[in-house]
């Protein structure tokens, strides 16, 4: 499913940003319009049962499900979470899929094993969250930095570690500078409704931000 020319609730051009999802198109009206249309990974090669369109990941405050992508015009979604739920359908052979768990991972599985092979890794909000990070690189060894927690809090360290020590907290002074990941930009620590979080110094055209508290 393509994204439309305009926004199809006040007729705004759309752009493309990123948020902790993934990647989106948003109304260049927000915040007084809020329409996104998704562009991450997530959409599903399931079929919604009630419309034919895919099926695609979203979350709520509890935990991932599917929903349907021609949301709002078509409402339908499936979440195994819940006691009660609609069935979905295999892609492959069209029989019931169902959410089975293993020692590695857990998965969307067809009833239909082993004579259908479908599978599709279910993650949940919490892990998926954390693999959706797009962190900025090391300053001085241009490596992942990746969210850690010692005896005085969350920080950012870098995946070289021990070989490179560099962290990044937000509660300390004097931090080294970090640069945007998505336009290059100096990041700057700033002060919100609720503490200290990062944003980038080109905001508003890039709207790229992290807390480590999440």
């Amino acid at each position: 499913m393509n994204p439309p020319d305009k926004c199809p609730q006040c007729g705004g051009a759309l752009e493309e940003r990123s948020g902790r999802y993934g990647k989106f198109m948003g109304c260049v009206n927000f915040p007084q319009c809020r329409y996104t249309f998704n562009l991450s990974e997530d959409t599903t090669n399931i079929k919604c049962p009630n419309c034919g369109k895919n099926l695609r990941f979203r979350s709520s405050s509890y935990r991932r499900f599917l929903s349907c992508s021609g949301y709002p015009g078509c409402r339908f979604a499936y979440n195994p979470g819940f006691s009660e739920h609609p069935d979905v359908f295999c892609p492959k052979c069209g029989k019931t899929l169902e959410l089975r768990t293993d020692e590695e991972e857990k998965f969307l599985s067809c009833t239909g094993h082993p004579d259908c092979d479908f599978r599709l890794e279910w993650v949940e909000d919490t892990e998926f969250m954390e693999k959706k990070r797009n962190y900025p690189k090391c300053p001085r060894c241009n490596s992942e930095l990746v969210k850690r927690t010692g005896k005085f809090g969350t920080f950012l360290g870098c995946s070289g570690y021990p070989d490179c020590k560099f962290s990044f907290d937000l509660e300390k002074s004097n931090q080294a500078e970090l640069k945007c990941p998505d336009c290059g930009k100096k990041l700057e620590i700033r002060q919100g409704r609720y503490g200290p979080f990062v944003g980038c110094s080109g905001f508003p055209e890039c709207r790229y931000i992290f807390d480590l508290r999440n």
